[in-house]
């Protein structure tokens, strides 16, 4: 849903309140167009790509702050309207970031919008998530195993990425995430578990599985496998590599 005219102008200056639509801003806009991202989007444990972040100004949904961003443009999602004071600003509101297709139907919606991004990058992007459909061919069985001994559910995106490319959940649960058991792992164990990682310290997920456990589950052929969340939390292009890598070290472990 959009409530800024169209064609509101390739050169006005945008801000985002949303790590998903800052990476948007990020990857097809140039950066002098970028008024304010927020905190998370230089957040290296949190945003593929912080480097590129690192230079802009921080947001807060303050209307200080806003006014201070100078933005002539605010992207938001929905159910998020914040208060701004002393100017107008022209808002996009996007789409709640729950399917793989957010990552194009956005590009769509910022384009229709009157943003400076080519069609071209639309089709692209629809082009990129079927190109990995299937890439796992042997279809294995994946586990995503979160902090607290949660395993990501059918509905979230790790697991929309991964069975997109061909992968089966270990449990067919909807929803977004399910309680485990590691009792359960042994008597029906994965064919492979993506642990949370995030950053050089050991995640949460990662300590849940001892050496022992670790080691009997390797020996009854269980492959692990360490992945940060942020090339799953919002859909994009950095998201294809990490798929593209997962399925190599599947392949080759």
């Amino acid at each position: 849903m959009i409530f800024a005219p169209p064609m509101v102008g390739a050169k006005e200056r945008v801000a985002s309140l949303n790590l998903c639509s800052d990476l948007l801003l990020l990857q097809y806009l140039p950066h002098g167009q970028i008024a304010g991202l927020t905190r998370q989007a230089s957040d290296p444990t949190m945003s593929p790509l912080a480097d590129k972040a690192v230079l802009l100004p921080n947001l807060t949904t303050t209307p200080e702050h806003l006014v201070k961003a100078q933005a002539d443009i605010l992207l938001m999602t929905q159910g998020h309207a914040p208060r701004i004071i002393g100017k107008e600003i022209n808002k996009i509101t996007l789409g709640y970031p729950g399917t793989l297709q957010y990552w194009p139907d956005s590009l769509a919606l910022l384009r229709d919008a009157g943003l400076p991004i080519e069609a071209s990058e639309v089709a692209k992007a629809r082009g990129m998530i079927n190109k990995i459909a299937g890439i796992f061919t042997d279809k294995p069985r994946v586990l995503v195993l979160a902090p607290r001994w949660f395993g990501l559910g059918s509905d979230h995106l790790a697991m929309q990425w991964l069975t997109m490319a061909g992968a089966q959940p270990w449990r067919e649960i909807d929803g977004w995430s399910m309680k485990l058991n590691p009792e359960a792992l042994i008597m029906d164990p994965p064919d492979m578990i993506i642990l949370e990682s995030h950053g050089p310290h050991p995640s949460l997920a990662t300590k849940l599985l001892d050496e022992r456990l670790m080691r009997k589950l390797a020996q009854l052929g269980t492959k692990f496998v360490a992945s940060s969340p942020k090339y799953w939390t919002c859909p994009g292009p950095w998201s294809i590599p990490w798929l593209q890598q997962v399925q190599t070290l599947w392949a080759t472990q």
